[in-house]
């Protein structure tokens, strides 16, 4: 008996126990490129052996213990995310369960659009167009954003400056294709191990290990040439997608040359400890001190997530005016705080005894620049906050020439100061893509305060940070006051977080001279024509297959099914197109109503 018959003869054996072990690699807190590849192409084999013989019953122990096995790898970093471990474990079960059930459900979906039209580039194709939509939309409507989709994050390979061009849908679209080869690959191995015979497992057979009746089968070289054909190609655009990667190496900028403006950056992240254990957290007057002594070196201080607290009121204010003579001329303190709202805002978003969570980037002149967080966590911070619906906006910080610079030469025009565009977000909001998308510029430099509660959780946001930064073609300064935190600088070619834990650091960095302000192909476009080139590519096929040579095989068959899809893939345009211009009008909106009772 050969390995690939295995499959054939012990199906419930197979592949209710390897997807269940690949799900433990695949869906950590960091989704892994490979092993997710891996899974899917597992479970597409997998339903398309029970799809068609309505086993339902293997597809539902399926799901459950993909579920089983996500909640598994991801309970210790959810025991502490709310306020107790039983409603923490529950919520993480149902994420895990609908998350994996939107993924047999696209699957499906996939599986039977593939038979309805039966052409060889639709086939290539339709998955992982349906694959990239489906967590697009969970993405859009998720409190948790990316962090509840099947999306990898690291080791994307050559692929990961696709970010660039069509974001986390580009990434997924990959994710989809391979797997779409890799299942195509081990079927043909599986079914010609058979050689002149099939297995037709029941539904009982699907759950049992008895061997099942087996029945002739016809060959069909010609049609089986064609898929072939067209799995080579498709592998072929895969390999091309990821060259870029390897002929154009994205290295840092260098901090001394003649065509980068470098500048300091720092974390303050005072660790009170006596004998090296904690002495609970930094007060105000910590973070002060700590700043002062930083600000020798960096002209950005960051200070994590919630550093400071404010309930009275006035009480910002005069902490804020006290710390002011303290900073530097051209010196700017990022202070991430929580406080009480105790007035009603103009526009109504915030009311009297609210919470909120904010940052606030504070220099000699006062205060510049101030952003409030817009994703809460879910329970743990929902209930107890109110979320801002205002976009980060962009803050425009002058650098002053430095030692061994004279002003002209540093820059003719104007001042003589270089502009650095800086832009912020607070933890989770970095879990959607179109955290920038309302941007006009690219900015040089996002501030991102946060703080976690395990170490997983900080090396998932510290992923999804570095992704904005990659998509949006700037650096991230990530500092994290949680315990077990990682804090560092990504993109432009910075991919390692600096350190794990508390502890203040300062890093000089560099961005070119003159600066591009141009955004990236994704920030400009978004997801949703992402989305839409994805499903043009299909289109394009579905047209093309009733115009193939391949007429003597298909004929009229092939012209309806190409309709069919063309069809089809015009609709889910129209409705991704709908769903990005409601989003945008309900935007604009949204500071048509700031301006006019500003």
């Amino acid at each position: 008996m050969s390995l690939a018959s295995l499959p054939i003869r012990y199906p419930s054996r197979v592949y209710l126990s390897l997807a269940p072990v690949l799900a433990l690699g695949a869906l950590a807190p960091t989704p892994s490129f490979t092993p997710l590849v891996l899974l899917i192409a597992l479970l597409r084999l997998h339903f398309n052996t029970i799809i068609p013989r309505r086993a339902w019953a293997s597809a539902i122990s399926q799901i459950i213990l993909v579920s089983l096995a996500t909640g598994l790898v991801n309970a210790a970093p959810s025991l502490h995310a709310l306020s107790t471990p039983t409603t923490s474990l529950f919520v993480l079960a149902f994420l895990s369960l609908l998350a994996t059930t939107v993924a047999a459900a696209t699957i499906t979906t996939g599986y039977l659009v593939e038979r309805a039209v039966d052409t060889p580039w639709t086939h290539a194709t339709i998955f992982p167009a349906t694959w990239a939509t489906a967590w697009a939309l969970i993405e859009r409507g998720s409190p948790v954003g990316q962090l509840a989709t099947w999306s990898p994050v690291i080791n994307l390979g050559g692929y990961s400056w696709l970010r660039q061009v069509g974001g986390q849908v580009a990434i997924n679209w990959v994710v989809a294709a391979w797997a779409v080869i890799i299942s195509d690959v081990v079927g043909q191995w599986i079914v010609g191990s058979a050689e002149e015979t099939k297995t037709v497992p029941t539904e009982q057979d699907l759950l049992s290990d008895e061997l099942p009746v087996q029945q002739p089968i016809t060959s069909a070289p010609l049609v089986v040439s064609t898929k072939t054909r067209q799995t080579l190609i498709m592998a072929a655009l895969l390999f091309g997608l990821a060259a870029p990667s390897y002929i154009f190496t994205e290295l840092p900028y260098p901090v001394n040359a003649p065509d980068v403006t470098p500048f300091g950056v720092a974390c303050a992240m005072p660790y009170r400890q006596e004998n090296g254990h904690p002495r609970g957290p930094p007060s105000l007057h910590d973070y002060v001190s700590e700043s002062r002594t930083l600000q020798s070196q960096a002209k950005i201080i960051l200070w994590p997530e919630s550093a400071v607290h404010f309930t009275q009121e006035g009480e910002r204010e005069g902490a804020l005016e006290k710390i002011r003579p303290y900073i530097n001329n051209g010196t700017y303190y990022g202070i991430g705080f929580e406080e009480v709202v105790h007035a009603d805002s103009p526009d109504g978003v915030w009311k009297r005894g609210m919470r909120r969570n904010g940052l606030i980037l504070l220099g000699w002149e006062g205060v510049v620049y101030e952003y409030y967080k817009r994703n809460l966590v879910p329970i743990a911070e929902s209930f107890s906050m109110t979320p801002s619906n205002e976009k980060p906006s962009i803050f425009t910080m002058q650098l002053h020439a430095p030692s061994g610079w004279t002003r002209p030469s540093w820059n003719p025009a104007g001042n003589h100061t270089r502009p650095i565009d800086i832009t912020a977000s607070i933890c989770l909001d970095f879990t959607t893509a179109s955290s920038f998308a309302d941007l006009l510029s690219r900015p040089a430099l996002i501030l991102a305060p946060a703080r976690t509660w395990h170490s997983s959780i900080g090396l998932a946001m510290w992923e999804q940070a570095k992704a904005r930064a990659e998509e949006t073609g700037s650096m991230v300064l990530w500092c994290d006051g949680g315990e077990g935190g990682v804090s560092g600088i990504a993109g432009r070619g910075l991919h390692a977080f600096r350190q794990v834990g508390p502890g203040s650091w300062a890093q000089t960095v560099s961005v070119p001279w003159p600066f591009d302000q141009r955004r990236t192909i994704f920030s400009a476009a978004g997801t949703t024509v992402s989305l839409t080139v994805v499903w043009v590519v299909v289109a394009g096929m579905g047209c093309m297959a009733g115009k193939v040579v391949l007429v003597g095989q298909v004929g009229g068959r092939g012209h309806r099914a190409g309709r069919f899809v063309a069809g089809l893939a015009g609709g889910v345009v129209q409705f991704v197109r709908t769903i990005g211009h409601r989003e945008r009008r309900g935007e604009e909106q949204s500071l048509l109503g700031h301006d006019s009772n500003a």
